[in-house]
């Protein structure tokens, strides 16, 4: 009961942040919604491996040009990253339900000049989760994501969305439907749903503590019926993103007004 109570308080504490960003009209201009999918850009394709910084990783994107020293995959990575943030923009403000269509789309995206082949493909080999047990035989996929498609249908708009998100995430890392980008892939699903339903881009902490702990998180909810330890991981998360994103903007809102209160004095 008390860890429930406990989701129960981050979920209200996380829909008054939102309320407030919702508040901020700044955070709608293009150069704050560019910088915050720079950010997941980066933050994203760091818990995958890449040894692009966040520096790095804006420079990609914004002048498209390749790093030296860095491989083509991780300089492609970050753009197709990007763009793929752009197309779940874009569905999420014509409210697109997730599908299984949308999700080969969002593949074919992040294989962009990576891997042609297989592209917006269901893998055709054996896959292992994060807890170190076998995946779903690729002959029982088709099936299994049209009875995920099927649960999103009928329960998705009974839960509240960051559950309804983090279950999203749990379920495609579990199926690991595609043979490679499913972290990436089911990161971006996750964020498709909070988009809807106007929350900010969640990334995940992605530094040494962080990625473990998110590993550590995904293989117990993979092991355990019980996932009230992941929904709590999630909404912390979610937690820490709005927090951070609303003291930016009251920061820059605050310079502002000491600008404008100083021009008033002249």
């Amino acid at each position: 009961m008390a860890q429930i109570d406990n989701l129960e308080l981050l979920f209200s504490e996380i829909d008054l942040l939102k309320a407030e960003l919702q508040w901020h009209s700044r955070l709608q201009e293009q150069a704050w919604l560019q910088a915050q999918a720079i950010e997941n850009t980066y933050h994203s394709n760091h818990l995958e491996g890449s040894s692009l910084s966040l520096r790095e990783t804006e420079l990609v994107i914004r002048t498209g040009l390749m790093l030296p020293g860095k491989s083509m995959a991780e300089n492609l990575a970050a753009l197709n990253h990007y763009q793929a943030i752009q197309f779940i923009r874009e569905q999420a403000g014509e409210h697109a339900l997730l599908s299984e269509e949308l999700l080969k789309q969002l593949h074919a995206l992040l294989s962009k000049a990576l891997n042609r082949q297989q592209a917006g493909s269901y893998r055709t080999q054996a896959a292992t989760l994060a807890n170190g047990q076998a995946a779903t035989p690729p002959e029982d996929l088709a099936g299994l994501m049209a009875d995920f498609m099927r649960w999103t249908r009928l329960e998705g708009a009974f839960l509240h969305p960051i559950v309804f998100a983090a279950e999203i995430l749990l379920r495609l890392e579990t199926l690991q439907p595609f043979p490679t980008a499913n972290g990436l892939c089911a990161r971006l699903a996750m964020n498709l749903i909070l988009l809807e339903e106007g929350y900010p881009l969640l990334s995940i902490n992605d530094d040494d503590v962080g990625r473990a702990a998110y590993c550590q998180a995904l293989a117990n909810a993979q092991s355990d019926a019980d996932k009230n330890a992941w929904f709590g991981f999630i909404a912390e998360q979610a937690l820490h993103n709005a927090q951070r994103l609303f003291d930016r903007v009251q920061a820059q809102a605050d310079s502002l007004d000491y600008f404008l209160l100083g021009e008033q004095k002249l």
